[in-house]
């Protein structure tokens, strides 16, 4: 293996929750020469990742038995497998052009900045893995090294500037300023959502129709508490998950009911306790960073690029998530077109969940109805994509699955600008094929 994959693999091993804390600590010890301090913030920052990190799992995780017991009582049997992150890193790491797809990633995003076509500076190293995936995907295809580059130019530049577009919501809805989100496979739903809004906007009923969290707390009272909260749904989610066998065994089933009770509860509790804790260091980080640049380099408002795990830990994301994940998993056995069964990348649907919350200003309600119409969407993307994903594992001598035809990714798939150029480029991508 090449030192260019080595340092591509040791960049994805490091994951988002421990490389942006470590980024951000040596920026700013560049520019405030303040090692106590920045130590103090990268302490907060790690902690606080790692806390949402290990929450965000155990959330999805949580509800694995609900999903089962969704199959169980589902007639449908699926062709293709959601695996996850492991079909993008298996056809990134296979690719012969990573190391060109980043250096003219980075010098786009210089350029672009230099021309002020955007404000992003792209501190996310670790997100490079859409840019190179979709540079990959073409480059299999064609074998052209140029449009495989080419491809990864163009939908880095398209996230940029969708990236400058919603920053403004990340600062009115999150509370933080400064910071943009260069996700391509989770910012890219941000105009959908938007579009959505607008939709309701022009109905006479739904734009009446307004559910905000905070007063979701406020007229619940002592329940609304996420211990509270958290206890009651979970409970309702464990009974839902052993209904069938409620009846014949009430004693074990009433007590696994309690103990799923728990488990959200607690998980509820901890995840805005771990986005504090992030946010403790996150901002004054961002705030020296920031004020550098105005000194130094430009009065020009710019953004810090990172990734959307910094975002992930509002509660009405979560509060959200609960119905949205198990949902989508019942979507997916009544969706016609649809073949592919959400696994591995359930992990996603929080991500999603952002950027379809923060354009509706934290409206539940037309949060939920959008989230509803979206996610039929990726299912059926991630369906297309099945074929080529599964073409490239086998071009790659690569094992599927056992028990599928089929390979392929949520999180892979639901980059739809990428997804919208294949299929116009389709016809001159077939004759490579």
């Amino acid at each position: 293996m090449s030192t260019t994959y080595k340092a591509v693999n040791f960049i994805i091993e490091l994951g988002p929750v421990f490389l942006i804390p470590v980024i951000l600590f040596i920026i700013s010890l560049i520019v405030t020469r303040s090692p106590l301090k920045n130590l103090k913030n990268f302490a907060f920052m790690l902690t606080g990742m790692t806390g949402i990190s290990v929450m965000i799992t155990l959330f999805v995780n949580f509800f694995a038995p609900l999903v089962s017991t969704i199959l169980m009582n589902s007639s449908k049997n699926f062709e293709i497998i959601d695996a996850g992150w492991v079909v993008s890193r298996a056809v990134v790491l296979n690719s012969p052009i990573i190391l060109q797809i980043i250096i003219a990633v980075f010098i786009l995003n210089l350029i672009m900045l230099f021309l002020r076509f955007t404000r992003t500076i792209n501190i996310d190293l670790w997100n490079y893995w859409a840019f190179l995936l979709a540079g990959s995907i073409v480059y299999t295809i064609t074998e052209i090294k140029l449009m495989g580059i080419l491809m990864a130019i163009i939908v880095a530049a398209i996230t940029f500037i969708l990236s400058d577009i919603y920053a403004p919501h990340i600062e009115s809805y999150f509370g933080i300023k400064g910071i943009s989100n260069p996700q391509p496979n989770i910012i890219c739903w941000a105009p959908f959502s938007q579009f959505i809004n607008t939709i309701f906007d022009r109905i006479p009923f739904i734009r009446r129709m307004h559910i905000f969290y905070e007063e979701i707390q406020y007229k619940l009272g002592i329940f609304s508490e996420p211990i509270i909260m958290g206890f009651i749904i979970g409970t309702i989610i464990g009974a839902i998950t052993r209904y069938k066998n409620f009846s014949l065994n009430p004693v074990p089933n009433i007590f696994y009911s309690l103990s799923s009770g728990v488990v959200l509860s607690i998980i509820m509790v901890l995840m805005p306790r771990a986005t504090n804790l992030l946010f403790r260091g996150l901002v004054p980080t961002i705030n020296d960073i920031k004020s550098f640049i105005a000194r130094r380099i430009t009065k020009r408002e710019l953004y810090i690029g990172l990734d959307s795990v910094a975002l992930v830990g509002q509660p009405s994301i979560i509060f959200l998530s609960v119905f949205i994940i198990p949902l989508t998993v019942y979507i997916s056995t009544i969706l016609p077109g649809n073949n592919v069964l959400p696994n591995a990348d359930l992990i996603i649907i929080p991500f999603l969940l952002i950027w379809i919350i923060a354009p509706s200003g934290g409206d539940i309600f037309r949060s939920f109805i959008s989230a509803i119409i979206i996610i039929p969407v990726i299912l059926w993307i991630t369906t297309n994509m099945g074929y080529l994903f599964t073409n490239l594992f086998l071009k790659y001598d690569l094992e599927l699955i056992e028990g599928y035809n089929r390979i392929s990714s949520i999180g892979g798939s639901s980059n739809v600008f990428f997804w919208i150029l294949l299929k116009t480029l389709e016809p001159i991508f077939n004759l490579f094929l």
